[in-house]
């Protein structure tokens, strides 16, 4: 099979990761949360935290630098904390695991805080803020990555990415996920492999120069979006998801992309905060749905069609390519091809 561009369907894909993961002994379970966020980060647009990420999984199981049926447990609690240790598990696994946890300390006593370590890579950082949201809750999430982003004024990758999410029970939903560089080292992968060039703002080469090469970029280091702020950002989420929780930071987190030394030793942090215990849920819905209105309805600059709050692009992503499918290129594919053969799944049968 050689498609250029291809489209499948959410479902479609979900059913490739499944067949892939339980051939590398992974549990349904495991197999099918890791498919659900990889489909959700291809099907909102963001294809460098989708399939792309598949033969990384599958090259780290080989190797067994991810655990097939691995036990998260939790080695340290109160009523309204927890720390988890992941198993050197599928990070999606262990990331939804680590955020039910916070949502049931939540229900009980008003807010849980659960800190993560011994994981991988957990994709979208939106989708456990969003696991949130559904039971009425607060979600704010934040992970580290290898290190990857010069500090204000540096040249030396000494920062991870270091994704930061937040979701509220608004209606729409308000879900803000950004990662702390200009854009996410996927992205120059994913223009690497399809031969495209990058903004400027993106990356430095090893020299510190801004490049538009991809290449160039991912030997160097990639920029903090907004300057000195989102340098500052990035690193305090260096600090909560690293060494708040026993989890490795700057040069020290390793393992959430290749080359891959040996086990991850990045960290993730999740807090979840029930409205209940300050302002009612019922009050906090209506009077932030009011501001959502006022937002949406105040006076938009020349050319603009729609102000859209946090998430509210994703979403209208998502809903397009659920109609319409989602779209792979074909260097993601051929490696997706490449691994089926290997374990020999029939993907024809699963399209």
């Amino acid at each position: 099979m050689n498609w250029v561009k291809m489209k499948i369907t959410f479902e479609q894909e979900k059913k490739v990761i499944v067949a892939l993961l339980e051939k590398m002994n992974v549990p349904n379970e495991q197999a099918r949360f890791t498919a659900e966020v990889l489909a959700e980060g291809d099907v909102r647009g963001f294809a460098s935290h989708g399939l792309l990420r598949l033969p990384y999984i599958l090259n780290a199981l080989k190797r067994g630098t991810i655990v097939a049926n691995a036990e998260v447990k939790i080695v340290k609690e109160t009523p309204a904390t927890a720390l988890l240790d992941g198993g050197h598990g599928l990070g999606h696994y262990v990331a939804a695991k680590a955020m039910q946890t916070a949502i049931e300390k939540a229900k009980k006593v008003g807010v849980g805080a659960v800190g993560v370590n011994n994981t991988n890579h957990f994709g979208i950082a939106g989708y456990y803020v969003e696991m949130a949201v559904r039971d009425g809750m607060i979600g704010i999430v934040t992970t580290t990555t290898d290190a990857l982003v010069h500090p204000w004024g540096g040249v030396e990758p000494l920062l991870g990415t270091n994704a930061l999410a937040m979701g509220f029970p608004t209606e729409p939903p308000a879900i803000l996920d950004m990662a702390m560089s200009v854009a996410a080292r996927g992205k120059l992968v994913d223009a690497m492999k399809n031969g495209q060039k990058i903004p400027e703002s993106w990356a430095v080469d090893s020299e510190g120069r801004p490049t538009t090469d991809p290449s160039e970029g991912l030997k160097g280091a990639l920029s903090p979006f907004g300057g000195p702020k989102g340098y500052a950002l990035a690193f305090a989420m260096e600090l909560l998801a690293g060494s708040l929780v026993g989890a490795g930071l700057g040069k020290g987190v390793d393992g959430t992309l290749e080359p891959v030394k040996g086990y991850s030793t990045k960290g993730d942090f999740m807090i979840v905060i029930n409205p209940d215990v300050f302002a009612s849920t019922k009050e906090f819905k209506e009077r932030t749905n009011e501001y959502i209105k006022e937002i949406k309805s105040s006076n938009k600059a020349p050319n603009v069609k729609e102000i859209m709050i946090p998430g509210e692009p994703e979403q209208k992503t998502r809903t397009k390519n659920l109609a319409e499918g989602i779209t792979i290129g074909d260097a993601a594919w051929s490696e997706i091809e490449k691994f089926a053969n290997e374990l020999g799944v029939e993907l024809k049968s699963l399209l």
